[in-house]
């Protein structure tokens, strides 16, 4: 055993025994890992009780959530197998940018016949990735279409919980379909209001407009959480006849209903949603006028507008360009070139 994984044998131990919350530094240890220090990972996380694996796995999710530094999967796919309903779940929420062909059959596994809801509808919820790649033809046909398949029996499973079906919504709508369109349908208009929250997530997925008039209809909603959800979908479809009510929601009482109008006013092209994020500026706190800032710059780069690009750049400090929200999408671009 080197050194190296005598550190980490001694990190785990000291994690298995530590109350109160994690220490980071020690986390970051579990970044990477390969070979015989995953091997010892293994050995040591499995005789953890529940309880301390349950905490370690959520504290991984949460700084994977929060740093670009570090990279859990090997831990998560080891967790992917643990006797905890809550560990499996979290496991393979932790694996939410692992767009990796070999998690399909392990996550329908999941979906068709894990004996916990928790982990079948967090199963459901992930292999909406995959969907999507189907759509943007990075994923070959036969396997999206089994995927399909998967999620829409879930769906009409007799007997499935109404996270599991609601969540598997959600993930097929991205197959823009008559049937899921039928599903989309149902789901609105049933009794029960997660499952319409449901319907509507799905409907801005479908990118497709038919669905305008119920988002503009729920936009006015007294749920709030209805807005927020008609509000991300209005932005995902660039829902022009959504601007006025987008605007009016800049003011909604709910502060993550005025986050979602903002966002969705930024991925909407068209003078009157600029115009709209504009005026919101007038009376804006400092933390809604960032907001709008980065909505604007989202508009601007939508709309290929360089100049107002150069402009907002050029009212900032050149030293805090590196931090700007707009060069990892640069950076992005560059590697595809």
């Amino acid at each position: 055993m080197n050194s190296e994984t005598r550190d980490l044998k001694h990190v785990l131990e000291e994690l298995r025994e530590h109350s109160g919350a994690l220490p980071v530094a020690a986390l970051y240890m579990l970044s990477d890992l390969a070979g015989e220090k995953l091997g010892t990972f293994r050995a040591e996380f499995d005789a953890y009780p529940a309880p301390q694996r349950r905490r370690l796995v959520q504290a991984l999710v949460e700084l994977a959530e929060a740093s670009f530094e570090v990279n859990f999967d090997a831990v998560f796919r080891h967790c992917l197998q643990d006797a905890s309903d809550e560990v499996r779940a979290a496991a393979i929420d932790g694996l939410w940018e692992d767009e990796d062909i070999a998690l399909i059959g392990p996550f329908l596994t999941m979906l068709r016949s894990d004996p916990s809801a928790l982990v079948r509808a967090a199963a459901a919820t992930a292999l909406g990735r995959f969907v999507l790649a189907g759509e943007l033809e990075k994923l070959d046909p036969p396997v999206q279409a089994r995927i399909t398949a998967d999620l829409l029996t879930a769906i009409h499973l007799k007997g499935e919980g109404i996270e599991v079906r609601r969540r598997a919504i959600e993930s097929v709508a991205y197959s823009c379909t008559s049937e899921v369109f039928e599903v989309l349908e149902t789901a609105y208009f049933a009794e029960d209001e997660q499952m319409r929250l449901s319907a509507v997530v799905g409907m801005g997925r479908t990118c497709d407009k038919r669905w305008k008039r119920v988002l503009l209809t729920e936009l006015e909603s007294d749920s709030a959480a209805m807005r927020y959800e008609a509000a991300l979908a209005s932005g995902h479809l660039m829902l022009e006849e959504a601007v006025p009510n987008l605007a009016a929601l800049i003011d909604d009482a709910d502060s993550q209903v005025r986050e979602a109008a903002i966002w969705a006013l930024g991925q909407v092209r068209g003078d009157e949603a600029k115009q709209a994020l504009l005026d919101a500026l007038e009376d804006a706190d400092r933390e809604t006028e960032e907001a709008i800032s980065d909505a604007l710059a989202e508009q601007a780069l939508l709309e290929g507008d360089l100049d107002f690009l150069l402009y907002e750049l050029d009212e900032g400090d050149d030293d805090d360009l590196m931090d700007d929200s707009l060069f990892p999408l640069w950076a992005a671009d560059d590697e595809q070139d």
